[in-house]
């Protein structure tokens, strides 16, 4: 090995290093802002004269009626299986109907009626049609 090859090499490791100690200090710097983010939500409830950051979260939620992406769970605790739909003729003609006549979107339709858009995409082209 020559002695640029090595040179050449300790400058990478040296970029190297600085790269890792600048990402070190990013990650650094992003778990002290979380730390602090869940100090103040911890203070938050514990102000809030809740019981729970549940009650807290349902008062919040009811009050400016906000919705959640995901469906809470059953109180029960376990999950329900979503039930398949059966594709009757009459429920092909009402999402026709609504798609082509009533000029509503497909994706409208589909979490309208509950099916998926592709059920719907199948039904405006005909494939259930046999039925």
């Amino acid at each position: 090995m020559a002695i640029y090859d090595i040179e050449e090499q300790l400058k990478q490791l040296e970029q190297q290093e600085a790269s890792i100690a600048q990402r070190k200090a990013e990650l650094e710097a992003e778990k002290k802002r979380q730390q602090e983010l869940e100090q103040r939500l911890d203070e938050v409830v514990q102000n809030s004269g809740f019981r729970s950051a549940r009650d807290l979260a349902q008062a919040l939620i009811s009050k400016y009626g906000l919705r959640l992406a995901k469906a809470p769970v059953a109180s029960t605790g376990e999950k329900t299986r979503r039930r398949r739909t059966r594709i009757t003729p009459e429920l092909c003609a009402e999402i026709k109907n609504k798609v082509n006549e009533q000029n509503i979107s497909m994706n409208a339709v589909s979490k309208e009626m509950g099916i998926s858009y592709t059920v719907v995409t199948k039904i405006i082209k005909g494939h259930y049609d046999k039925q």
